[in-house]
C-alpha cells in the first residue's frame, strides 16, 4: 500500500536522534555539575576544617554566604539556558511531526490516485 517506506519512517527516526541527543546532554550536563559540586564540597570541608578561631569562622560563613548567591545566580541563569534548549527542543519536536504528517498525506494521496485509476 505504501511505496516509501523510508520517507514515511524518515521523521520518526529524526525524532528518535533528537531524543538521544537531548538526553545525552542533559546527561552530560548532570555530570558536569556534579563534579562542579563534588569539588565544591570538597572545598568546603577543607575551609571548615582550616577554622582556628572566630575570625576564621567570620570569613568561613562570609564565603559560604557568597557562595549561596552565587550558587542562585548559577541556578537562575542554567534555568533560563534550561527553557531556551526546551523551547528549541520543543520547535523541532513540532517540525518533524508536521513533517511525518505531511509525508504521510502525499502517501495516502497517492495510494488513492493508484487506487482510483485501477477502478476507472
Amino acid at each position: 500500500m505504501l511505496n516509501n517506506l523510508e520517507a514515511l519512517f524518515a521523521p520518526a527516526k529524526k525524532l528518535a536522534e533528537l531524543n538521544k541527543l537531548q538526553i545525552e546532554k542533559a546527561m552530560a550536563v548532570q555530570q558536569e555539575a556534579t563534579k562542579e559540586y563534588v569539588a565544591l564540597a570538597e572545598s568546603r570541608i577543607k575551609a571548615a576544617t582550616a577554622i582556628k578561631d572566630v575570625a576564621g569562622l567570620n570569613i568561613f560563613v562570609k564565603e559560604q554566604v557568597e557562595l549561596a548567591q552565587s550558587g542562585f545566580e548559577k541556578a537562575v541563569a542554567d534555568g533560563k539556558t534550561l527553557v531556551e534548549d526546551a523551547k528549541s527542543y520543543n520547535e523541532e519536536v513540532i517540525k518533524l511531526v508536521q513533517e511525518g504528517g505531511s509525508v504521510v498525506t502525499e502517501e495516502v494521496k497517492e495510494t488513492v490516485k493508484k487506487a482510483t485509476k485501477k477502478v476507472a
